[in-house]
């Protein structure tokens, strides 16, 4: 009788038990991972123009994707590197680290995209794309007129698949 009260609490348990969400276990860290292509690359820029005679310095959006394959791609290692690659070739390599879900510290071996090497922001637009944001490099970036930072933003696939791109919110939209 003992055995039987233990073995049904036991199959209760078992199925009173809630399957958990694999979904809410995968980490950012982990959905980075793998290869990713760039597939287009927006940019603030310094802007001067004449206004009524004079000379107005402004800030602009502008899309620098070039229309020449084959893009760079960008790979995240398990142990916490990362290669850049133009035309199969490195580009860039160093390591990375989580900051929080949508930040990433990145530490160039040499070449960096930017000397602002700890404000890196990723952001997951879906499955297949993600957004990488950092500061702009002096002097962009840097004029006494300005009043916040400036920043450059490379949008990334999985390669061969189609991005999601109507979850994306593109700076410029032209």
């Amino acid at each position: 009788m003992k055995k039987i009260f233990l073995l049904s609490t036991l199959l209760i348990f078992a199925f009173s038990c809630e399957k958990e969400d694999t979904n809410s276990l995968i980490s950012p860290q982990a959905k980075v991972l793998g290869e990713w292509e760039v597939y287009k690359f927006e940019k603030q820029d310094l802007v001067q123009e004449f206004v009524n005679g004079e000379m107005v310095q402004s800030m602009e959006w502008h899309d620098l994707t070039p229309s020449a394959e084959p893009e760079p791609s960008l790979t995240f290692e398990s142990d916490n590197t990362f290669e850049t690659n133009y035309e199969g070739v490195i580009t860039g390599d160093g390591v990375w680290s989580e900051i929080d879900e949508n930040s990433f510290s990145f530490t160039f071996n040499q070449n960096p995209w930017s000397s602002l090497e700890s404000n890196y922001i990723v952001q997951f637009h879906c499955d297949s794309t993600i957004s990488i944001k950092h500061l702009v490099e002096p002097p962009a970036g840097n004029h006494d007129f300005q009043d916040s930072d400036w920043y450059v933003v490379r949008y990334f696939r999985t390669p061969g698949v189609v991005e999601c791109y109507d979850l994306v919110n593109y700076y410029v939209t032209e």
